[in-house]
């Protein structure tokens, strides 16, 4: 959306430009539009990849308590799955974007049956296993948080269950836009 604004106003400059430029015979100013118009195309494509964007495909809200959870999978066609923990608060003004933005973070990977601290802000990359696994993880400050998956929990029988086994399930669920294999 913000691209297209931005495209949207170079082409009015651009436009413009050509209008203050009406001195100059009428095809150099319009070349001269053309290839301003063109370095701007260029300079908006230059910023927007330099501000990457990680795909995922499901979010899931959870009020979490201290403590250590486990995260249950049954088969998995992928070898991994990246997963990322967002704690909630008046800091996250746009999750969905700020969900993409941990996805293309450096991750950690997480082998089955072992245990690892969730800090908030981080992403990991899960091993998965063709039959089924366990992975734990802790939390180590109560609150509400999202658990961004590359996957959604579907695609692998992911649940989560607390250290009584009781499974946890989502206050609010998103699902990603634009996300494609």
């Amino acid at each position: 959306m913000k691209r297209k604004k931005l495209l949207a106003l170079v082409l009015a400059l651009g436009v413009g430009f050509g209008f203050v430029g009406c001195s100059q015979p009428a095809q150099e100013s319009e070349t001269q539009v053309a290839a301003e118009s063109e370095k701007a195309e260029e300079e908006i494509a230059s910023k927007v990849e330099e501000h990457a964007h990680g795909e995922y495909e499901w979010i899931g809200e959870f009020e979490l308590e201290k403590g250590k959870y486990m995260l249950h999978f049954g088969a998995s066609e992928d070898e991994t799955m990246d997963i990322g923990f967002i704690k909630l608060g008046d800091n996250i003004t746009d999750l969905d974007h700020h969900a993409s933005h941990l996805m293309v973070t450096d991750k950690d990977m997480i082998e089955q049956d072992s245990t690892f601290d969730a800090k908030p802000d981080f992403a990991y990359t899960l091993e998965m296993n063709e039959d089924h696994g366990h992975i734990y993880f802790t939390i180590e400050e109560a609150g509400l948080y999202a658990i961004v998956t590359e996957h959604f929990p579907q695609e692998s029988n992911m649940q989560i269950f607390d250290s009584n086994r009781v499974e946890m399930l989502p206050t609010a669920e998103h699902e990603a836009h634009g996300h494609s294999h």
